[in-house]
């Protein structure tokens, strides 16, 4: 091999190769070696200056000129390196040195970094032999990991990964594997495949990427053409449709992510995105709308629509009408007006009714009181305040009702006026019913007339008011249809048509017979009950004495015109109970297909004539076949005389919770499909298991019943239609039923009431049998206690009668049973001790030979290091045996045998059972067993097949 001397270095390396040097850390040390002339005659290693450390070799090049030039150009990213020449003829280039203890470590990580090729590796020297060149300055360190180019590198690279939020370490040039994690992270993001080693080029690459973002240079141009400076921007602006940057800034300024949105809200006016979002979700279009929206304190344009389409001029007015339901002024106003009216007349009539039971009562003692809010009230009587003139009549009616037997007079005087309005409706609503008949006729007539469009519309506007109850409603529809008769002057040609009208029937398109004139003749709102008399009823059949029966506990309804109702369900319930009746199944609205599948049948007259003339016709020709009958058991006056018995006691329950005069428990029949019953009972409740039942049967429910700690949290799951009756006491009935009013909720109260002093009767009903009960499980408990008193003292005697017996048996029999065990014992100890206390005699049995088992378990102690020390036995049992029809001695032996291990340092003992018949006749012992104390079945079974009598254990 030859020798490689220095060339383009310092003079004083000319042909100086290199030795293996032990502590040398620095250029200048490693010179002044040199320098001492250790020059070698012959190739040596070319050692690191540090014997902790290793060469770290990069690249080799063939020739001395090539690997200089290489070395040369990794000064930018490397540092100052070293040509040595390789022994097998190559130049390495040789970046230094790094130290042994994370070499290897730091090897794998500056080439994940690329900042060294992949295939650089760490050498010893041992290849290497002369030092051609280097770029290392006077007193430099050889160390690699301090070299200042490389650290700016890594250094560059931590800031590039950093900018990009892939490394949240310190920029302090120190490489591992956070920092080799960013990198990867680098090139995944950017889809990049690195070169050989990181250049000056590609490290500004890099720095340039991380500064905007792009993943390429065509990237870059394309976003720069639109005027985007950062990837950031321009990935949003495409993803959002944005084909400028200019735009993209603008929209963005205000919020908007998208061009779509951008336009939308530019073309409507808008001046942001939460404007513009706000206002969509309102359902606005344009901004001008929306912000007119806002100023009036509306958030939706269906609410602004409905506000300046119903006539108020104050947005917080018209939130209040809305929200009791009224969707314009003139309709609020009209109520308001009725409200204000109706307090008006409640309040004349409290004054007259006041001042006529003073006339009559001049001595009442707080007369004064009652005469000054009289007057206060009478002052209020023209007021537009109905708040204020429902309290001021309240006052004084509280007043009045502590008067004793005014209350009794008020309610009278209130069935009178009740009676009378009932009157005055009944007779507005004969009349309307005959004008509506009579404008009907009238159009039948004037199909081509001019006057038909309004007559048309008060037509169906009567239609409309057939049902309701409202005398002001009725008395307002009479004057309309006044107006429009006088109006249109119809009221000749009108009463030309009544009197046609008069001389026919409502059915006289149908021949009335005596079959059918239930449906056809009498008044219309009258209800006619019939009855499935086919062999198809469901249900209900006639039997051979004549009487009606519901064979299946139940009853099939079809409605005709009635709208179901509880009350309606109940007082069904109750008709059909003395037919054995105990549940209904309705059915509204039948057809002409409904005629074979009910047992019931209530038509109301009415509906029945307006109704198609096919269905018509099914009813009238099942009525000619007798197929349907009239219902003689059942008339709908009783039900409904039932059904008014109801209303009357919700109603009287309804004024008294809302008016704090009544006490106890009650319940509000809600609209929703549920089938729960919600209920916020105080104390047991079982007291109010009964009303809640009787609430379950008159709303025709089945299902269960709720308990709730307070009224709030009942009422959340009432507004969310979770409850179907509301069961608590009047003060949260009051609380609720007003919650419910003031949201629009429709409710009602059930005629169902348990007042407090029933609920205080059946809470000692039920406190009375609990303690019954208590005392009668007591006395059970005592009954039961005595009992095992008792057998426990007849167990103890039995023992104590057994045990004298016992006693006996084995003085009797103790020295025959002794005998029999010392031939067992002697022989037991020879077995386990080799000797005995005695001289062995021919008395001792061969406990070898008669137990096998034991012998065995014996032998095998010294082999598991066990001793026998003692051998110690007792009659177990003794007696006599059957064997082959003679009487001998049977006797069953109980031995331990003590025992002890010096290796364990332990004691134990181990317990065995040996039986055995003894025949002393032929000197032999017969039937032997053996087990261990723990197996007592072994023993029992042997006693039994020998059947032995014991003379030494008492049964």
């Amino acid at each position: 091999m030859r020798r490689v001397c220095s060339v383009g270095v310092a003079a004083l390396l000319a042909a100086v190769c290199l030795p293996a040097v032990g502590s040398a850390s620095s250029l200048f040390d490693f010179i002044q070696i040199i320098q001492n002339g250790q020059q070698m005659t012959r190739p040596m290693a070319f050692r690191p200056p540090q014997s902790n450390a290793f060469w770290l070799v990069v690249s080799s090049r063939p020739t001395e000129g090539e690997a200089i030039a290489l070395a040369q150009s990794y000064a930018p990213t490397l540092g100052p390196t070293l040509v040595v020449h390789s022994r097998n003829g190559v130049f390495a280039v040789v970046a230094g040195t790094l130290y042994q203890d994370k070499a290897k470590s730091n090897l794998a990580t500056l080439k994940e970094l690329y900042i060294i090729p992949q295939d650089s590796f760490l050498s010893r020297g041992d290849g290497l032999d002369g030092l051609v060149w280097m770029s290392y300055q006077r007193g430099a360190s050889f160390d690699f990991a301090t070299q200042p180019n490389y650290l700016r590198v890594v250094q560059r690279l931590q800031a590039a990964m950093s900018k990009l939020g892939l490394y949240s370490g310190p920029v302090d040039g120190l490489i591992g594997p956070t920092t080799v994690k960013a990198f990867r992270a680098y090139l995944a993001r950017f889809d990049l495949q690195p070169g050989e080693v990181l250049t000056e080029y590609s490290l500004a690459e890099i720095e340039r990427n991380a500064g905007d973002g792009f993943h390429s240079d065509q990237e870059r141009n394309a976003a720069r053409a639109l005027g985007f400076t950062d990837a950031q921007s321009f990935n949003d602006a495409r993803s959002g449709g944005f084909t400028s940057a200019s735009a993209f800034e603008q929209a963005k300024s205000m919020g908007f992510m998208t061009q779509r949105d951008y336009e939308a809200a530019l073309s409507a006016g808008f001046r942001s995105r939460n404007e513009y979002e706000s206002a969509q979700t309102g359902g606005f279009a344009a901004a001008d709308e929306y912000r007119a929206a806002l100023q009036f304190g509306i958030q939706t344009r269906a609410e602004l629509v409905g506000y300046r389409a119903s006539g108020f001029s104050d947005p917080a007015a018209y939130r209040d009408a809305k929200q009791k339901g009224f969707s314009d002024k003139a309709s609020y106003d009209k109520s308001e007006a009725r409200k204000l009216k109706a307090a008006r007349a409640a309040a004349t009539a409290l004054l007259s009714d006041a001042e006529t039971f003073l006339k009559l009562n001049p001595q009442t003692s707080n007369l004064v009181e009652i005469a000054g809010q009289a007057a206060a009230l009478n002052a209020q009587v023209q007021t537009d305040s109905t708040d204020a003139l429902n309290s001021s009549a309240l006052r004084l009616s509280n007043l009045l009702m502590a008067v004793p037997g005014y209350s009794e007079f008020s309610a009278s005087r209130d069935k009178e006026r009740a009676r009378e309005i009932e009157k005055r409706k009944a007779e507005i609503f004969a009349e309307l019913q005959a004008e509506r008949q009579a404008l009907k006729h009238w159009m039948s007539s004037h199909l081509t007339s001019a006057k038909l469009p309004e007559v048309v519309q008060e037509v169906k506007a009567l239609d409309e008011i057939t049902d309701t109850n409202d005398l002001d409603t009725l008395a307002d529809a009479r004057e309309g249809v006044r107006a429009v008769i006088a109006r249109q002057a119809l009221a000749d040609d009108l009463n030309t048509g009544k009197a046609a009208e008069s001389q026919e029937s409502n059915g006289a398109t149908y021949a009335v017979t005596e079959l059918n004139k239930a449906l056809l003749r009498g008044p219309l709102e009258d209800v006619v009950v019939l009855y499935n008399a086919g062999p198809k009823a469901p249900s209900l059949l006639r039997t051979i004495s004549g009487q009606f029966s519901l064979t299946k506990n139940q009853a099939w309804i079809c409605l005709f015109g009635p709208e179901r109702t509880p009350a309606l369900d109940r007082a069904l319930v109750g008709a059909i109970d003395p037919l054995g009746g105990k549940a209904i199944n309705v059915k509204s609205e039948c057809g002409a297909n409904d005629l074979e599948s009910a047992d019931l049948f209530l038509v109301q007259r009415k509906v029945f004539l307006e109704a198609p003339p096919t269905l018509q016709a099914a009813y009238l020709e099942a009525m000619g076949a007798r197929t349907i009958r009239v219902f003689d058991p059942i008339h709908f006056d009783d039900i409904k005389a039932r059904m008014d018995a109801d209303q009357t006691l919700a109603v009287k329950i309804a004024q008294d919770v809302s008016s704090g005069m009544r006490e106890g428990y009650g319940g509000i029949l809600l609209t929703s499909s549920s089938d729960r019953i919600c209920s916020v009972i105080d104390g047991n409740a079982a007291v109010h298991g009964a009303t809640i039942g009787k609430l379950a049967d008159f709303a025709g429910m089945s299902g269960s019943t709720v308990s709730y700690p307070s009224i709030d949290k009942a009422y959340e799951d009432v507004r969310h239609e979770q409850c179907r009756v509301l069961y608590a006491s009047a003060a949260n009935l009051k609380a609720s039923s007003e919650a419910l009013a003031r949201d629009g909720v429709q409710f009602a109260f059930a005629p169902v009431w348990l007042d407090n002093s029933e609920a205080a009767t059946d809470a000692a009903k039920l406190d009375a049998a609990k303690q019954a009960a208590i005392k009668a499980a007591e006395a059970k408990r005592v009954a039961a206690d005595e009992e095992k008193k008792i057998a426990a003292k007849r167990e103890a005697d039995e023992k104590n009668s057994k045990s004298a017996r016992q006693l006996d048996l084995r003085q009797k029999n103790g020295p025959a049973a002794t005998a029999l065990l010392n031939l067992f014992s002697e022989g037991l100890k020879r077995t386990v001790l080799g000797s005995t206390d005695k001289p062995n005699t021919s008395s001792g049995i061969n406990m070898e030979t008669l137990f096998p088992d034991f012998a065995e378990w014996n032998a095998g102690l010294s082999q598991d290091n066990w001793k026998a020390t003692d051998a110690t036995s007792e009659v177990q049992d003794y007696g006599t045996v059957n064997w082959k029809g003679r009487n001998l001695d049977g006797i069953v032996i109980k031995a331990t045998v003590k025992m002890a291990s010096a290796e364990r340092g332990q004691y134990k003992d181990e317990c065995f059972l040996f039986g055995a018949v003894v025949d002393h006749e032929f000197e032999m012992i017969r039937d032997p067993y053996e087990s261990k104390c723990n197996d007592t079945q072994t023993s029992t079974r042997w006693a039994a097949g020998h059947e032995l009598k014991s003379l030494w254990v008492a049964n």
